[in-house]
């Protein structure tokens, strides 16, 4: 091994280990992410605050991988090394939804504006 090799190796040892260190917020939006679309497609109720967890996580884990200079196959390539047969592509899509971030919309929820009015009206009865 000449010099230059053992200079490069402790500077690329530090990267791989700067983008390892990305998978737990990507794997974290790939879950958020999943769950949006799960309750979109199920017709269930997507609220405010799931939209914004959404967003905050995906501003986050861009600013993780900007910070990094991470590219797309390092990512891809620290899923395989770190994750083996695991969650696959989890990487992969928490990286695009860094990078391709999803308007989600709250839902209105019916039994919302029900309660609104019972509030309103218990508090006339007060």
């Amino acid at each position: 091994m000449s010099s230059t090799d053992t200079e490069q190796d402790p500077n690329a040892l530090a990267h791989q280990e700067e983008v390892a260190a990305l998978l737990p917020a990507l794997a974290q939006l790939d879950a958020t992410a999943s769950e949006l679309e799960q309750k979109s497609a199920a017709g269930e109720q997507v609220t405010a605050a799931d939209v914004s967890a959404y967003e905050q996580q995906a501003a986050h884990a861009r600013h993780l991988v900007h910070a990094a200079g991470a590219t797309s196959k390092e990512v891809t390539d620290a899923e395989k090394e770190h994750r083996g047969d695991g969650d696959k592509g989890f990487a992969a899509r928490g990286l695009d939804h860094a990078t391709h971030t999803r308007s989600y919309e709250p839902t209105p929820a019916d039994s919302d504006s029900k309660d609104r009015d019972r509030d309103d009206d218990e508090e006339i009865d007060l």
